[in-house]
């Protein structure tokens, strides 16, 4: 069980990972416009606001830079042991819980600031939801199986 929750968490910031990188193929003017599966127009509408572009910088950078750390940290706690693991799985969490945090604010501006809802924006708070859950969950794992070990 301790493996899989992090190769969950692994297939989940890589999903979401495509899916940043979707969107800042569009925010860079790489592809001219967004497949926008159910709500039409709203992908490039939200996309292309400035709420998506914080001090000018597209939004989907912030999230290829957190999925891509997100993916690096699910690879590596498995593989690592003690302290490490345990200050890997803080990171796992803690990272987690900011994207979360992160796409609640963005979701609840979808509406709010441009009157819009773009699916690709919804599909990464749904995955960062569920990686916030996994992680939690794995690093829970990890300080019940630590207890009683040396913190040295």
């Amino acid at each position: 069980m301790k493996q899989r929750v992090w190769n969950l968490t692994l297939g989940l910031a890589g999903a979401g990972l495509v899916d940043s990188l979707y969107l800042l193929l569009f925010q860079t003017g790489k592809i001219e416009h967004l497949a926008c599966p159910v709500f039409r127009g709203g992908c490039e509408t939200v996309a292309s606001s400035a709420v998506a572009y914080p001090r000018g910088i597209p939004d989907a950078v912030f999230g290829v830079i957190g999925y891509s750390a997100a993916a690096l940290t699910a690879f590596a706690i498995p593989r690592s042991g003690g302290r490490v693991r345990r200050t890997l799985a803080g990171f796992a969490v803690a990272g987690s819980i900011g994207a979360l945090a992160i796409s609640a604010f963005l979701t609840y501006a979808q509406p709010k600031l441009t009157g819009a809802w773009c699916f690709w924006c919804l599909s990464s708070a749904v995955i960062s939801s569920a990686m916030a859950f996994t992680a939690i969950y794995g690093a829970s794992i990890i300080l019940k199986d630590s207890q009683g070990e040396p913190t040295i």
